[in-house]
């Protein structure tokens, strides 16, 4: 039940960003001696549940601004192939925090509806989502998804990648956001010509002295492209096990990306030409699923967890 005077949140619980009220993960940016990094949150599921439920505390009372009379509804998302244990855990973890009644939906899904897709259309279509921990891949059509895989990579992985190829090529050890911030600078899988470099701190191999190198950014296109192979083999293994019609369908459809990984130039292009189908950019990738989860919350009477149809707020 809806009660006129209860307040009502969507949560998009991810492994880099919480949208609800953001901040962002500055601390590691800095290698400070004795303070310890928690990650509530670990390829897209909770991993440190009391740490989750006092972030989730704290982002709750940013968003609404007061002690509400009642606990808030509240609606969110989980990986495509997350188990029941992991469920039950984000939705504990929701509670625990202060929320009433959750609503959690599978990720594909929330994204594809914030993405601009139909999906109460007849005819299927696939989204991924390239997140920071995982990416989800869905086959959506009449309201449902249809057909999905998590992979346990993302945006994080494509970070490590580069961050392994510094320490083999430059024996240097570089932290986790060194490496991100490498890769974002890049920010392309295109290969342009441009021979720039930039200047990166770090620790031997050995880890016992501080050392420093001008690393040439030239060849790390190539080695995100490499990355994304690993999750490129996973979403073509889903495109074969779909029955012949979904497969037509989608071949004339093609595919929605979505999420942070989709800033990435050359993304699109890329998965075009590895999966043989057409592939476009959201209009705004990072927000898709927070998008879906308030188009839903907007119309809360339209979800169903039980099989039955699903409708968007716009019908």
């Amino acid at each position: 039940m809806r009660l006129p005077w209860g307040d009502e949140i969507a949560i998009d619980l991810g492994t880099a960003n919480t949208h609800i009220g953001l901040e962002a993960r500055r601390m590691l940016e800095h290698d400070v001696e004795g303070v310890h990094i928690v990650c509530p949150v670990r390829n897209g599921v909770i991993a440190d549940f009391d740490a989750a439920v006092t972030m989730l505390r704290h982002f709750l009372q940013q968003a609404l601004g007061r002690r509400p009379l009642l606990s808030p509804m509240v609606i969110t998302s989980h990986p495509d192939e997350a188990t029941q244990v992991e469920r039950r855990a984000l939705i504990d973890a929701i509670r625990a925090a202060g929320g009433g009644h959750v609503l959690s939906l599978q990720r594909a899904l929330a994204a594809a509806i914030g993405g601009g897709i139909q999906v109460s259309s007849d005819s299927s279509q696939m989204v991924i989502d390239l997140g920071a921990g995982i990416t989800n891949a869905g086959v959506v059509a009449m309201g449902l998804t249809t057909a999905g895989l998590t992979v346990r990579w993302g945006g994080d992985y494509l970070s490590e990648v580069v961050r392994r190829a510094i320490r083999q090529t430059q024996n240097i050890r570089v932290n986790p956001a060194t490496a991100e911030q490498i890769k974002v600078r890049v920010g392309t899988l295109l290969t342009n010509g441009n021979d720039t470099s930039i200047h990166i701190e770090g620790v031997n191999d050995s880890g016992e002295s501080a050392i420093s190198a001008d690393l040439d950014l030239s060849e790390v296109p190539s080695l995100l492209s490499h990355g994304l192979n690993r999750i490129v083999a996973e979403v073509i293994w889903l495109l074969d096990e779909l029955p012949p019609r979904q497969q037509s369908e989608i071949a004339a459809r093609g595919a929605l990306l979505t999420g942070g990984g989709a800033m990435l130039e050359g993304v699109d292009s890329y998965f075009a030409e590895k999966l043989g189908i057409p592939v476009s950019l959201a209009t705004d990738p990072p927000s898709c699923t927070i998008l879906g989860l308030e188009s839903v919350l907007n119309d809360p009477q339209g979800v169903s967890l039980q099989g039955r149809r699903f409708r968007t707020s716009n019908g």
